[in-house]
């Protein structure tokens, strides 16, 4: 079996050290590393590394998490001899034991396995949960906002599922290659993982949850002064921009699911530290959603 890690970097090098010591300690073949154009340190101190592992793609502008890890897939494709690509940011580390308890699953008959992600409290990471049946209509979104266990696993138990998230993702080499083109860097951040996923899914691949796969995600615990508003800018946008890369029947989401959760955003308005700001971006992700603008815009 072989492996390769790509991890996908920009502006957090203290993170990104983390991440490649847990790395780094762990017997892939191959770990590429997507600098997002970074403007710290980050450049230097990926120069003088010595692990003849590590392969570093330098991107001239930052593309976001879609537009790294499509460039890191697009050179694991091409370029590496490989069989399976763990998938993660550079703000999530791998547990020690992974590569050894994915030497036990390989031959399950998956395309594809997603981690159990922890945060720092060891709580569930809920942004890097899958979905094991898609909340696609206005009712199942409803249902979902109510008894979400419904639509995702049980966290120590194995299963099915139709989505995942590229961090802990775990791929076929073969299944990537095959679907660059499904890994959507015009979204620059947000739902390009979820789409992805569920892209694989609709074409029949077999996609595993496996609780015993641990990553720990480095994420900042929930800010009093609500969500940043550039970040709600791409979450509202790209639920809107799902109707240019689906066909009408095919999409995630319907209309009155994505308006739910629209409605969602703006109703957390009043939450928010900078209440004009965040509005103003909700109005903007909805206006260049429907315009079909993509790429960064912030």
């Amino acid at each position: 079996m072989k492996t390769t890690a790509l991890i996908v970097t920009f502006n957090r090098l203290d993170k990104l050290k983390q991440a490649w010591a847990a790395t780094a300690a762990l017997p892939f073949e191959h770990i590429v590393i997507v600098d997002n154009a970074s403007t710290d340190d980050t450049h230097a101190w990926l120069s003088q590394l010595d692990d003849v592992r590590l392969q570093v793609i330098r991107s001239t502008q930052n593309s976001g998490g879609a537009g790294g890890f499509k460039l890191g897939a697009e050179f694991i494709a091409t370029h590496i001899d490989t069989d399976w690509v763990f998938m993660f940011d550079d703000d999530a580390y791998p547990d020690a034991e992974l590569l050894t308890h994915f030497a036990e699953l390989e031959d399950s008959g998956y395309s594809a396995y997603c981690c159990r992600v922890l945060d720092k409290q060891g709580a569930l990471c809920k942004m890097n949960v899958p979905f094991s049946q898609m909340p696609t209509s206005l009712i199942q979104t409803l249902d979902y906002m109510v008894r979400a266990e419904r639509y995702v696993p049980v966290e120590h138990e194995a299963s099915d599922v139709v989505t995942f998230s590229f961090v802990g993702a775990i791929i076929r080499k073969d299944v990537l290659a095959a679907n660059l083109q499904a890994i959507w860097s015009e979204l620059f951040i947000y739902y390009d993982d979820l789409y992805f996923s569920y892209r694989l899914s609709q074409q029949g691949y077999r996609l595993r949850y496996s609780p015993e796969l641990l990553f720990l995600h480095d994420v900042p615990a929930p800010n009093r002064g609500g969500t940043p508003p550039w970040k709600v800018y791409y979450l509202t946008r790209n639920l809107l921009l799902s109707k240019v890369f689906f066909e009408k029947g095919e999409r995630p989401y319907s209309f009155g699911a994505i308006a739910l959760r629209v409605a969602k955003y703006l109703m957390a308005t009043l939450s928010q530290g900078n209440k004009w700001k965040y509005i103003k971006y909700v109005t903007k992700g909805i206006v260049d959603g429907i315009l079909c603008k993509n790429g960064k815009q912030h």
